[in-house]
């Protein structure tokens, strides 16, 4: 299968290209509000350096969220595009999910955090079962502080020890750009349980995505280009901005 898989969803992003097991080609970068668009013009590039051409595409993968809410617009928005025109398939990954598998075989829990607001961060909980990851908990936007006593709880359950981790309390590894924002206030709360990840691990590889996405159409889990949405867990800042306007002015 081959499968073009697509992630603007945080502040690092690209576009890859896979068939089947083997990565043909990867771009990646730093996106911002003005060059995540260009990431459309990358598209081609990667297809033309492949030897591919659009119509050989078998599916297309988008990471669908959380994250940042014009990038994730973004690259949902070329997915359906793209499924549209070319009567293509498409697999969505959850960002968070694509940030935990870059770290396959852990036997850490493993804890993406996507920075939000101020303080707010997107996670959830994984344990890695070979190179896939298990979610443990739901996807929640929420303190940071909040999210590292949670985990200080949870780690000393019974069934976080599965895999290997019976013994003693289980290590928790932090990765996401919300991990290296919130470093200090992690490694303040570490002791021996909590741990940073690597760099390469802020955000989702769009490989990663491609491969994840190419097993949810495989799996039967593909959605066509009208039911594929961003997956959001807070609110925009101009949403929230709109929000607080509207409430002052019935306060008035």
């Amino acid at each position: 299968m081959r499968i073009l898989g697509i992630d603007t969803s945080t502040f690092t992003g690209g576009v890859a290209l896979v068939d089947d097991d083997e990565v043909v080609a990867e771009y990646s970068a730093v996106v911002t509000r003005t060059n995540s668009e260009g990431v459309c013009a990358v598209c081609g590039r990667l297809l033309a350096e492949a030897g591919w051409v659009a119509s050989d595409l078998d599916a297309v993968a988008v990471a669908i969220g959380p994250g940042s809410f014009t990038g994730v617009r973004i690259g949902v928005t070329m997915a359906k595009v793209l499924a549209y025109a070319l009567d293509l398939p498409i697999g969505t990954v959850v960002t968070l999910d694509a940030i935990a598998a870059n770290l396959p075989f852990s036997e850490a829990l493993v804890c993406p955090l996507i920075s939000a607001r101020r303080d707010i961060v997107y996670t959830a909980t994984y344990r890695m079962h070979g190179a896939y990851p298990e979610r443990l908990s739901d996807y929640e936007a929420k303190g940071i502080r909040e999210v590292l006593e949670g985990l200080r709880a949870a780690a000393v359950a019974p069934e976080a020890h599965a895999g290997g981790l019976a013994g003693g309390p289980a290590k928790v590894l932090f990765v996401g750009d919300g991990a290296r924002v919130h470093k200090q206030v992690i490694l303040e709360s570490a002791g021996d349980t909590f741990a940073l990840g690597p760099d390469w691990c802020v955000g989702p590889r769009p490989a990663v995505v491609a491969a994840m996405g190419r097993l949810a159409v495989s799996s039967g889990r593909a959605r066509n280009a009208f039911e594929v949405e961003p997956f959001y867990l807070g609110r925009s800042s101009a949403e929230t901005a709109q929000r607080g306007a509207v409430s002052c002015g019935r306060r008035a």
